[in-house]
C-alpha cells in the first residue's frame, strides 16, 4: 500500500514565498501591466490549461474562478500575479470591476 504522506507531498499546494515569475506567462503580464485586460474570462484564451496546472487548479475550477473572480482567495490572486510577472492589485482592479458589474453596485 503506498504511503499517503509521500502522496500528499506531491500534491501540496506551493505557499506564495515559494512561487515565482513563470516566462511562459509573461504575455498574460504585459496584458495586465498595458491595462488590456477588461475581463479575467480573457485569460481563457491565453494557455489556460498550463495556467491552471501553475496555479495548482482544476482546469474546469480555473474556468469557473475565471467568469466568477469573486471566488478566488487573496492568496490566489497574488500566485497569479506572481506567476504572471505583474502587481496584484492590478488583478484586483479588473475583479473589482467585474463585480460592480455583475451585481450592478
Amino acid at each position: 500500500m503506498p504511503d499517503l504522506k509521500i502522496m500528499r507531498g506531491k500534491d501540496k499546494k506551493k505557499k506564495i514565498n515559494e512561487v515565482e515569475f513563470n516566462e511562459e506567462f509573461e504575455e498574460i503580464g504585459a496584458l495586465f501591466n498595458q491595462g488590456a485586460v477588461k475581463s479575467l474570462s480573457r485569460l481563457q484564451e491565453i494557455k489556460p490549461t498550463n495556467l491552471s496546472r501553475a496555479m495548482q487548479m482544476g482546469y474546469y475550477t480555473f474556468l469557473e474562478k475565471l467568469r466568477n473572480p469573486e471566488n478566488f482567495s487573496i492568496e490566489e490572486i497574488i500566485k497569479l500575479a506572481i506567476f504572471i510577472g505583474t502587481d496584484y492589485n492590478k488583478i484586483l482592479e479588473v475583479i473589482n470591476k467585474m463585480i460592480q458589474e455583475k451585481y450592478k453596485i
